[in-house]
């Protein structure tokens, strides 16, 4: 073993020189570009942008040039090859192989595969062998401190060091510890449509965005990364990963929210109204919500189809087509035109689409009579002539000039005109549909009319409800089709518990040439009266049964004994629980603040504080208790961030949070700020949901305060926990 460790010393060193001369090599490669590429900008620049990003990641990998080694013999070439796996591939000068990526076909079995008989899918097929050897390495800062070998990834001695860090580091090491069923979603074909549920701390947003790096580099030649879109469920959340898709050697991947596609496609500004008034009723009246339920649903998309065909019938104006005040077609002999076409063979759900092959078939035909229209124009204008002076005639010549000008072009600019109540401005017919929606529901049924009157009311404001956005965007996408977005070939959506069934239905409409990876966890889905509560139904209405639904059961971010303390909440909702992988910690703290609840914290802050801690959350469950501590906080003189739905980024420290703000985020240590019964009510599911969210951000620590009455599915632990003391005091 000592040899095996002086000669890995001996080849790291020997790589790190080679990834100084290459380093070396590439920066007198950038220098000379502008003296080689100079007359042609276009490709000079872009390899300006190629060779500076590969620059910077080499820089940034060249301490830790690879992580693993995988030794592999191929039947077909009896050669052993040793490939030492690395966040990037990196080649030397002479085209040598020095570093693989971790993403190539190869370094799969890194992942996946025992040591013995192995294969991998390379583009050539299946490349079938023998694996004698998988090393994993820890080195730092250049230096090997040491390597063992294994034969399954998940080896918990090897995960521990990076399931300890701080959650600022977690993000990008990832790679290093890629676990087999997590590899198995991350390198599922692009062409699949999948939905990954997965348990709170299952690794689920990087597991998302490491496929996307991986589905980058294996499709590159035939989809771009600006063909890739990652959807999160708020700013600050998109902002909170937006580094690491660059740390995984991908740019230029858009990431958006749901709104901000809305705000792209119809062109406008408007605010998006705060969920949290909505969730504080679905705490206390869940009824109140019905509305809010309804427009996130497959029915709601039934009722705008109503609304849509109605409006179809209102395209082609009752008015004949005229031009300058001359007849050119009947609108009967337009309208059959345009109703005909549906007896074609073509799709024209999108009526623009429809008008377009419309305007073109009445532009064949004036261009084929055209000689009969002008004669029958001429004859009404020498009508005209006769009975008008000689400057009113002059004029009427120059308008048949014009008439004659725009037959020649077969009207098409008339024609667009004559159109164009088919082009409406999308908010203005969303809410011609909502004053009418009873003519479209049985009004027996949905008793929701002041729900609508305020609906109206703010998106005549430019304020706009969530749940208005699936809407908003089917209704574009049946009028205008899919703009660019159409170009997307990949779809990232995270969070996706908190979408509705018309949410997905309409994204898939819009991305038709997409297919999607959907992450989410039901046992997370806070936004009851918005959010999904059964996979199968997206199934089937967005993707008529094309899909398939994988696992991620085992928990990474917690430690053992936060994650059990957890899974009581879990069992309380009948969910199935996280199984926690080996890494033990500080038992859950349960406290009764008996009334002195800021006290308490103060003293849990600073122990905190001198553990080292560098990301620290207060979690409350109403934003008002969050900017009441906050502000307690402040006047002793402690530095406090309180975190709101308006804030997009969070820089580490010391913060105050609401419970359904913290879902998809995770802080070194946690406290839950009051997790009385009176505050988180046992007998409603969406309470025992925000606590499940609060107690499973933290990494390493927990501290759950209470007054008097701990929240009952939590009594059990607490029990358990001071009976297993009494033993130990016992003995």
């Amino acid at each position: 073993m000592y040899k095996n460790f002086i000669e890995e010393k001996k080849y790291l060193s020997n790589t790190l020189e080679r990834f100084k001369g290459i380093i070396e090599d590439t920066e007198l490669r950038l220098d000379a570009l502008p003296r080689m590429y100079g007359n042609n900008p276009i490709l000079l620049e872009s390899l300006l942008r190629e060779f500076t990003k590969r620059l910077n990641l080499m820089k940034k990998t060249q301490k830790k040039p690879y992580f693993a080694r995988i030794d592999f013999t191929s039947d077909d070439l009896k050669k052993e090859e040793e490939c030492y796996i690395g966040k990037i591939g990196v080649f030397d000068e002479d085209n040598n192989l020095v570093t693989v990526d971790w993403r190539a076909p190869i370094a799969s079995m890194y992942y996946d595969s025992n040591i013995g008989e192995a294969s991998y899918k390379a583009p050539g097929g299946v490349i079938k062998g023998n694996l004698t050897l998988k090393r994993q390495y820890e080195i730092e800062d250049g230096e090997l401190k040491e390597f063992q070998d294994v034969d399954t990834v998940s080896n918990d001695d090897f995960l521990k060091p990076y399931l300890g860090t701080s959650a600022d580091n977690r993000l990008k090491n990832i790679v290093a510890t890629i676990q087999a069923e997590q590899n198995a979603i991350i390198r599922d074909e692009i062409s699949n449509n999948i939905i990954i549920q997965g348990v709170a701390g299952s690794g689920k947003t990087t597991v998302a965005l490491h496929r996307v790096a991986y589905l980058v580099y294996n499709n590159i030649k035939n989809i771009k990364p600006e063909q890739y879109l990652v959807i999160g469920p708020n700013k600050f959340f998109v902002n909170y990963i937006s580094g690491v898709l660059p740390d995984l050697d991908v740019d230029d991947v858009n990431q958006l929210t749901y709104d901000e596609i809305i705000k792209d496609l119809l062109g406008i500004e408007f605010t998006l109204i705060s969920d949290k008034d909505k969730l504080i009723k679905s705490i206390t009246n869940p009824e109140q919500l019905f509305y809010q339920r309804l427009k996130v649903s497959m029915a709601f998309k039934r009722i705008l189809d109503k609304f849509i065909n109605n409006f179809e019938t209102r395209i082609v104006p009752t008015t004949n087509f005229e031009i300058k005040g001359y007849e050119i077609l009947d609108s009967k002999f337009i309208k059959d035109i345009y109703e005909d076409l549906d007896k074609e063979a073509l799709d024209y759900s999108i009526i623009n689409k429809k008008i377009e092959r419309a305007i073109l078939i009445i532009e064949r035909y004036i261009k084929e009579h055209q000689q009969e229209l002008l004669n029958r124009i001429h004859d009404e204008f020498y009508k005209k002539i006769k009975l008008m002076n000689g400057d009113d005639a002059v004029k009427e010549r120059k308008k048949i000039d014009a008439i004659e000008k725009e037959i020649n072009n077969g009207c098409h600019q008339s024609l667009k005109k004559y159109f164009s109540g088919g082009s409406p401005k999308i908010i203005t017919l969303y809410i011609e549909f909502l004053k009418n929606i009873n003519l479209y529901l049985d009004t027996n049924k949905y008793n929701i009319k002041n729900e609508v009157k305020e609906n109206i009311s703010d998106l005549k404001s430019k304020k706009i409800e969530f749940e208005d956005l699936a809407a908003l965007m089917y209704l574009y996408y049946r009028i205008f089709g899919s703009k660019n977005y159409e170009n997307y070939r990949q779809v990232v959506v995270d969070e996706a518990q908190d979408f509705g069934e018309f949410n997905f239905f309409a994204l898939k409409r819009l991305m038709p040439k997409a297919t999607f990876s959907i992450f989410g966890d039901l046992a997370q889905s806070i936004y009851e009266y918005r959010g999904i509560s059964d996979w199968d139904r997206v199934i089937e209405t967005t993707f008529d049964g094309d899909c398939s639904i994988k696992y991620l059961k085992k928990s990474y971010r917690t430690t053992t004994e936060i994650m059990n303390s957890a899974n009581n909440l879990t069992e309380y909702l009948k969910f199935s629980t996280a199984e926690p992988v080996i890494r033990h910690g500080i038992d859950v703290n349960y406290i009764d603040f008996n009334d002195n609840q800021m006290l308490i914290i103060n003293k849990v802050l600073k122990s905190y504080i001198e553990k080292g801690y560098s990301s620290i959350a207060i979690i409350c469950k109403e934003e008002k208790e969050a900017q009441i501590i906050s502000l307690n906080l402040e006047k002793l003189g402690i530095k406090v961030t309180n975190i709101t739905d308006s804030d997009t980024k969070y820089d580490g420290g010391i913060c105050t949070i609401t419970s359904y703000l913290a879902k998809g985020l995770e802080f070194d240590a946690v406290i839950i700020s009051d997790a009385t019964e009176g505050v988180y009510d046992s007998s409603k599911q969406i309470d025992m949901k925000l606590l499940y969210v609060a107690m499973t951000r933290a990494l390493h620590e927990l501290n759950v305060l209470y007054n008097k009455e701990l929240v009952k599915p939590l009594i059990g632990d607490v029990k358990k926990k001071y009976d297993e003391s009494s033993k130990v005091l016992r003995k």
